[in-house]
Formats: structure tokens, sequence, C-alpha cells
């Protein structure tokens, strides 16, 4: 998978400068939202929230915890801030900076956490108290779905850090859901669901650099799939 990534990698810069995208919604995607690198009101905080978890633990902690780069954190900020949704699903909790990132979009926004190892993760539950209010949590992903999806008035978004049955990311898409999958690179599965994903979904694009995946099923779009450089 790496070898692959390295092989693509003259290709996806090339295409994350916006050459060789002709829809005109990718091509604006792709240039304010995917390669923004205009500084944003948050960014200060999720770098202090990155470098605290740095700073306090290990270099053998942090490859046993899924412990997200500023980088892609401020991505899923901009991808956020970019559909407003009102709802956020989130399935896996990680270390809860990808949480605070899409949160801090808009005040009003609910997250529903899906995670039945929460409690085993106390670096989460620490970093989740600064949300206190606003999010939802359950060990039943059927629950965790209807919640997030109940409001037909508001839209919806979903990250999933962790694999998850086909059928919840089918119907999430079904629903026109914005789907963000990390891990690509890291778990075969996630990788695998990726794939599915992409040969199920009629209409709407992706948009990927081999590590994180974001699905657009927009009903409006024509069918693409850009690989890109992050």
């Amino acid at each position: 998978m790496a070898f692959k990534r390295y092989l693509s990698a003259w290709s996806r810069h090339h295409r994350s400068g916006g050459f060789g995208i002709h829809s005109p919604y990718a091509y604006r995607f792709v240039r304010d939202v995917w390669r923004q690198r205009t500084p944003y009101y948050a960014y200060e905080g999720i770098d202090e929230l990155v470098d605290t978890i740095k700073d306090s633990t290990t270099r053998v902690q942090r490859s046993g915890m899924d412990l997200i780069s500023d980088r892609e954190a401020k991505l899923l900020f901009r991808v956020t801030n970019f559909f407003n949704p009102g709802r956020i699903l989130q399935i896996g909790a990680a270390t809860g900076i990808e949480s605070v990132a899409m949160m801090a979009v808009n005040s009003n926004s609910r997250l529903h956490l899906y995670d039945t190892q929460l409690e085993q993760n106390p670096l989460a539950v620490r970093v989740l108290q600064s949300q206190q209010g606003r999010v939802e949590c359950y060990d039943d992903i059927a629950m965790a779905l209807d919640e997030a999806l109940a409001d037909e008035g508001a839209s919806t978004m979903a990250l999933v850090n962790v694999p998850v049955d086909e059928a919840v990311l089918k119907r999430l898409l079904d629903n026109r859901c914005v789907v963000v999958l990390r891990n690509v690179n890291r778990d075969k599965t996630m990788h695998e669901l990726f794939d599915a994903c992409c040969d199920s979904m009629p209409m709407g694009q992706t948009y990927t650099n081999g590590k994180i995946a974001i699905l657009n099923p927009n009903p409006k779009l024509q069918r693409e799939d850009f690989l890109l450089w992050l």
C-alpha cells in the first residue's frame, strides 16, 4: 500500500493543485478545503492539544494510541467548516482531538459518539470534557445512527476512526451524509470499506490521499474519485 502511494505521489501532488480537475465543485473543494493554507482561528487550539498529548506521553505510548496528526485534525476542521453539519456522528473516540476539531466550527453542533471501549480510554474522556453538554455517548451503533439521523432538517456528517459494518456506511451515504474515513492506509478493513463505498456510490465524489478519505454522496455531483496530496 505504501509503495502504491509512492508511485502515485507526483500525480497526487499535481491534482491537489487543481490541475486536471474539470468539476467546478471538486476544484473549489480541493483548492479551498483540502489544500487550503490560510490559518483558521481554531488552529492554535488544535496545535496546543496535539502538543500537550505529545509532551505528556512517550513514543511507545503514542504508538499504541490513534493519535491524529495536526495536519489531519486541521483538515477535519476545514471539512466540517465547509459542510457545517448540525449533527456529527463519530465512530471510535481515538484521542478526542478529532471531536474537538470538528465541534470548534459551530457551538450549536452536537456530537453522537459511538465507542464501546470509551471507559477504557481515559485520555479521550479527559479531552472530551471540554465539550461537556454537547456530546452524547453510545455503545449501540444502531441507536447512535438513529439519533444522529433523527432530525431531517439538520445535516449530518460522520467520522469513522475504526472499522464498522458496511451497512452502517451504506445507511449514512443513502442519507446523503458526508463521511470521513481515517486510517485507510493502516487498517486493511478500513481500506476495504473505502473501496466498497466507492463501488456502491451511484453519484457523488470521493477525495483521498491514501490515508484519510472523504466521501460526498451528493446526488447532484457526477461520480468521480480524486487521489490527492495533503
